[in-house]
Protein backbone atom coordinates (compact mmCIF):
# COMPACT_ATOMS: atom_id res chain seq x y z
CA UNK A 1 0.00 0.00 0.00
CA UNK A 2 1.11 3.65 -1.02
CA UNK A 3 0.01 6.40 1.27
CA UNK A 4 0.90 9.84 -0.21
CA UNK A 5 1.70 13.52 1.84
CA UNK A 6 3.35 16.53 0.46
CA UNK A 7 4.36 14.19 -2.71
CA UNK A 8 5.98 11.33 -0.69
CA UNK A 9 4.97 7.84 -0.78
CA UNK A 10 5.43 5.59 2.24
CA UNK A 11 5.40 2.68 0.57
CA UNK A 12 4.24 -0.13 2.99
CA UNK A 13 3.93 -3.72 1.99
CA UNK A 14 1.15 -5.89 3.36
CA UNK A 15 3.23 -9.02 4.92
CA UNK A 16 1.26 -11.94 3.47
CA UNK A 17 2.35 -10.62 -0.09
CA UNK A 18 6.11 -9.05 0.81
CA UNK A 19 8.04 -9.20 3.42
CA UNK A 20 8.36 -5.90 5.54
CA UNK A 21 12.14 -5.40 4.16
CA UNK A 22 10.26 -3.48 1.37
CA UNK A 23 9.01 -0.72 2.71
CA UNK A 24 10.59 2.66 2.00
CA UNK A 25 9.41 6.21 1.40
CA UNK A 26 9.93 8.50 -1.32
CA UNK A 27 7.96 8.64 -5.25
CA UNK A 28 7.24 6.85 -8.26
CA UNK A 29 6.13 8.77 -11.46
CA UNK A 30 4.77 7.88 -14.27
CA UNK A 31 7.67 7.93 -16.63
CA UNK A 32 9.02 4.96 -14.52
CA UNK A 33 11.09 7.54 -12.27
CA UNK A 34 11.68 6.50 -8.75
CA UNK A 35 13.67 8.39 -5.75
CA UNK A 36 12.78 6.87 -2.34
CA UNK A 37 14.87 6.27 0.64
CA UNK A 38 15.16 2.35 1.75
CA UNK A 39 15.65 2.52 5.78
CA UNK A 40 16.37 -1.36 6.00
CA UNK A 41 19.22 -1.02 3.83
CA UNK A 42 20.55 2.75 4.64
CA UNK A 43 20.26 3.75 0.85
CA UNK A 44 18.61 6.04 -1.83
CA UNK A 45 17.22 4.07 -4.59
CA UNK A 46 17.18 6.82 -7.95
CA UNK A 47 16.15 5.87 -11.19
CA UNK A 48 14.47 5.90 -14.12
CA UNK A 49 12.99 4.20 -17.22
CA UNK A 50 12.63 7.27 -19.23
CA UNK A 51 9.01 5.82 -21.09
CA UNK A 52 5.60 7.51 -20.23
CA UNK A 53 3.48 4.89 -18.77
CA UNK A 54 6.74 2.72 -17.45
CA UNK A 55 5.50 3.53 -13.63
CA UNK A 56 4.80 -0.10 -12.67
CA UNK A 57 8.64 -0.86 -14.22
CA UNK A 58 10.13 1.70 -12.26
CA UNK A 59 8.33 0.71 -8.90
CA UNK A 60 9.69 -3.46 -9.84
CA UNK A 61 13.58 -1.41 -10.68
CA UNK A 62 13.08 0.09 -6.93
CA UNK A 63 12.15 -3.72 -5.36
CA UNK A 64 14.72 -5.38 -7.02
CA UNK A 65 17.41 -3.19 -6.46
CA UNK A 66 16.22 -2.93 -2.67
CA UNK A 67 16.51 -6.73 -2.34
CA UNK A 68 19.77 -7.18 -3.88
CA UNK A 69 20.91 -4.41 -1.73
CA UNK A 70 19.41 -6.59 1.13
CA UNK A 71 21.31 -9.78 -0.13
CA UNK A 72 24.56 -7.82 -0.21
CA UNK A 73 23.96 -7.07 3.78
Amino acid sequence: MALSWYGLMNIRTLPVFMPAKYNAWGNAGSTGSVMVCHPASDAYIIGTMNHFGYGQKGVRFMLQIADKLLKAV
